[in-house]
């Protein structure tokens, strides 16, 4: 392979991984237009992988709370970003006060 060809496969590369990260964002982001203040008070979207979303909470009880709306949750979610960006929400409990 020549060297422009190597240059050109390396920046295509860089380019797909940050629009990646992009995307990431921009759905990590919706998760405040998608819930409440309240619940927006006591969570935080903290990653995105293989179309799943991770969310700390600041208590157990929150993260049972909300498993029982998951299915809601990633409907708002994908309606918002306008295509299926979110299949699950996994919740967990880090006890982290806002």
């Amino acid at each position: 392979m020549i060297m422009t060809e190597k240059l050109g496969n390396i920046l295509l590369n860089l380019e797909n991984s940050g629009s990646a990260v992009v995307e990431s964002c921009r759905i990590l982001n919706l998760w405040s237009e998608v819930v409440d203040e309240q619940v927006g008070k006591n969570t935080e979207a903290v990653k995105i992988k293989n179309q799943v979303l991770y969310v700390s909470t600041s208590s157990s009880v929150w993260a049972q709370e909300l498993s029982f709306l998951k299915k809601e949750i990633i409907k708002k979610i994908n309606e918002k970003a306008g295509k299926e960006v979110v299949k699950d929400v996994r919740f967990k409990a880090f006890g982290y006060g806002r």
